[in-house]
């Protein structure tokens, strides 16, 4: 399972490069672009959350 993620998580900034040459922009609907948007707030707590953790790890070790 660990490496099917692993292989997910390499394989996603290709895909997403590849999207952004050969893709059109089509025209979204609204409820596509919430959704978007709702995915983009997701990231950003997740990224937030784990800069939180890395910034507590980093104090703990030092303090120590």
């Amino acid at each position: 399972m660990l490496k099917l993620i692993g292989i997910i998580v390499a394989a996603m900034p290709v895909v997403l490069f590849l999207r952004a040459v050969f893709g059109k922009r089509l025209r979204q609907s609204p409820v596509v672009a919430e959704f978007k948007r709702q995915i983009d707030y997701m990231v950003w707590g997740i990224l937030i959350l784990v800069a939180v953790g890395l910034a507590y790890s980093i104090g703990k070790l030092i303090l120590s």
